[in-house]
């Protein structure tokens, strides 16, 4: 198979990796976690070796419980943790009627690493992204946080979603990033000029939604009903 190295990390991926979200958050009611934990568990057999999850990734269930996204794929790639690469994000959570808020804060980064580790079910995370920039906290700030976590043993390498040029340049210069996960399709374009500094700094970019969140399949029309 034709794999993918993720910027200066030297982690090896495969092409397509499997983004879990919608299993448990943002796709309708949260799936069984017995039917997640087979669906992720058959993509791992059919070859993905990247799996891409994140702390607030939620949801709540017709009986009340809330479904955790990194329980499922702790559960589903327990066994196989040598065969995988996990990505989790933090820095994000989602609030009842003040919608995302940002908390990259080092104490709640320190908090947030420990939890994940505990739902996936290991000992460090490969990938671990800052979801989103906080701008109550510098990125260097930010950066020496996670650098402490590498150093730790807890992290493997870090990436930021949803950045931009300047930002991602201060983090690098203080702990290098092997990634960035922004949208891209061929209906989200607009950060094709980040390229050249990705480029130039050896950061890999990990395209999330590139099927322009299903638009692009040709299964969706006029007539569709969700």
């Amino acid at each position: 198979m034709n794999t993918r190295i993720l910027g200066k990390s030297g982690i090896e991926v495969s092409p397509v990796g499997m983004g879990c979200m919608g299993l448990t958050h943002a796709s309708g009611d949260p799936m069984d976690d017995a039917d997640a934990v087979r669906v992720i568990r058959e993509a791992r057999e059919t070859g993905y070796t990247l799996f891409d999850t994140a702390e607030c990734y939620i949801g709540e269930r017709a009986d009340g419980s809330i479904a955790h996204n990194e329980d499922v794929v702790g559960a589903a790639l327990e066994g196989h943790r040598d065969e995988v690469v996990i990505a989790t994000k933090f820095g994000v959570a989602h609030t009842a009627g003040r919608g995302l808020v940002m908390d990259s804060s080092a104490a709640t980064v320190r908090a947030s690493i420990e939890m994940s580790l505990r739902r996936l079910r290991t000992d460090h995370v490969d990938l671990y992204y800052q979801h989103r920039i906080d701008p109550k906290v510098e990125p260097e700030e930010v950066a020496e946080t996670v650098a402490a976590l590498i150093a730790e043993g807890k992290v493997r390498a870090w990436g930021i979603s949803e950045t931009d040029e300047g930002y991602l340049r201060r983090a690098n210069a203080v702990c290098p990033v092997a990634v960035v996960q922004n949208r891209y399709s061929m209906m989200a374009r607009w950060h094709e000029p980040l390229f050249a500094a990705l480029e130039e700094l050896d950061v890999a970019l990990v395209a999330f939604s590139p099927m322009a969140n299903g638009f692009l399949t040709g299964v969706y029309s006029s007539k569709t009903q969700f």
